[in-house]
């Protein structure tokens, strides 16, 4: 029986792989430190709360489920690591660690791992590319750059199946309303809900983006890949690479009364203008026939209609997978 679990299973995006997964795995555990899911999880999973720190449990988890495939989703992100290093390190470090020697021990047969464009820092080039060199600025991508590597050792060393996602800025309704990453994701929640916005980002910042719905079909994409296909552990995936302003207008053009503006704040432009305009994901298109689905149009297009039912008090219907999409067109 083909068994997936996910940690971090709490979370928005794990909650939608639930959906996404269901046609290659016939059941779905969901561990999270967390009470409960954020959002509906299918039928086909099974949340239970659990601390990844807690080694008994954990291994108690692996032996009464028996996964076959691990996505490692939990993590302490960006401002919470900075403001608890130590427990950023326990969770992100020695959480991996323990996971990876858990999986191996178990017989599992594949971890993948979800890494980020934070694993790189200082002057980067414009197009990001997979073996550009990673000297992260934050905790957070300190520990996202050492998992990674970590991955790699026990697939060389001890032939885990270890495969890694790393996303560039994603677009997606629980974006952080605080960070800078979420200038996108903010712009479109806040026109939709509010119909106006301000861009502290200069007009013309170009942004490397990747809608959630193409970030769930990435998930599938690699899981499903034969690993003879694969050249490497650590996969670029990205979708788009627009402006500012670019978003601003096609905001507009679907709320024409959306009050849009710019008032750049030097320190988020700054801070915008560092990452990358673009990610070199030719890696993935060439190994497992990565191809993004959504485009800036499209994107908008999916996202204002989901916030428009959220708005109408109807309750956000669950991702769908690329095959909905195609029923729902027909």
């Amino acid at each position: 029986m083909a068994v997936c679990l996910i940690t971090g299973g709490a979370g928005n995006l794990a909650c939608q792989l639930s959906w996404t997964l269901t046609e290659q795995f016939e059941r779905i555990l969901l561990l999270d430190v967390a009470p409960k899911p954020v959002g509906p999880i299918s039928p086909a999973s099974t949340f239970e709360q659990s601390d990844l720190l807690d080694l008994d449990a954990l291994d108690a988890h692996f032996a009464r489920h028996r996964p076959t495939v691990v996505l490692h989703l939990a993590s302490l992100l960006s401002a919470d690591s900075e403001q608890d290093r130590a427990r950023a390190w326990r969770v992100n470090m020695d959480g991996t660690f323990a996971l990876f020697e858990t999986a191996l021990r178990r017989g599992v047969k594949q971890v993948l791992f979800t890494s980020s464009v934070a694993a790189f820092g200082g002057p980067l080039p414009k197009v990001l590319g997979d073996e550009t060199p990673q000297w992260p600025d934050g905790l957070y991508g300190v520990t996202k750059m050492a998992g990674e590597r970590l991955g790699v050792y026990y697939h060389r060393r001890h032939g885990l199946d270890f495969r890694c996602l790393r996303l560039g800025i994603t677009i997606s309704r629980y974006a952080h309303s605080g960070a800078a990453s979420a200038l996108a994701s903010r712009a479109f929640i806040e026109a939709a809900q509010h119909r106006e916005f301000t861009f502290r980002a200069r007009p013309e910042t170009k942004l490397a983006l990747i809608y959630v719905r193409d970030v769930l079909r990435a998930f599938a994409g690699l899981l499903a890949a034969s690993a003879s296909r694969l050249s490497r552990r650590v996969y670029n995936v990205s979708a788009m690479s627009v402006t500012s302003r670019q978003i601003a207008e096609a905001i507009q053009r679907r709320l024409p009364s959306a009050r849009l503006r710019f008032e750049t704040d030097e320190a988020v432009a700054a801070l915008l203008a560092s990452w990358p305009e673009a990610m070199d994901d030719s890696a993935a298109r060439r190994d497992w026939g990565w191809q993004p689905e959504f485009d800036l149009e499209r994107t908008a297009d999916d996202f204002l209609a989901e916030l428009r039912q959220e708005s109408s008090n109807r309750e956000p219907s669950p991702a769908r997978s690329s095959s909905d999409d195609k029923r729902a067109m027909e």
